[in-house]
């Protein structure tokens, strides 16, 4: 794309940082390992039958988001559908370690989301001349 009334194109935009391969933050970094930890533990967890000391750790580890995944996906999902056996689940799946997966991913999208309304109103309160 060019400029109207020039000739030369216009140079290529260069990708964001984050798009490149092999530039992740350690933040990132953090974060996908936390994701993946919870996940494995979870599984790990699963696969040794559930032993009932470990499930307080399990409930600690993806925590508050666990329960706001079971509150307003799970749940009503279930009603949705019409089944109520969420919590009479016997044997092994794969569910719980989605379950405490997706809650660690939860947890890290609203770290996220507190750091950026921090640095939102860090930077408005330093251009208003607060700081």
């Amino acid at each position: 794309m060019s400029k109207p009334g020039s000739s030369k194109p216009r140079p290529w935009i260069k990708a964001a940082l984050w798009n490149k391969p092999g530039t992740w933050s350690k933040v990132r970094l953090i974060a996908v390992g936390y994701v993946g930890l919870v996940t494995a533990a979870a599984l790990v967890h699963e696969i040794a039958g559930r032993p009932e000391a470990a499930d307080s750790l399990m409930t600690t580890i993806s925590f508050p988001s666990d329960v706001l995944v079971l509150v307003f996906v799970l749940y009503p999902l279930a009603l949705l559908v019409g089944d109520d056996s969420i919590e009479g689940e016997t044997g092994s799946s794969l569910f719980t370690p989605l379950f405490h997966g997706s809650g660690a991913l939860v947890n890290v999208l609203i770290g996220w989301g507190v750091i950026a309304f921090v640095r939102h109103f860090w930077n408005e309160a330093c251009r208003s001349g607060g700081r």
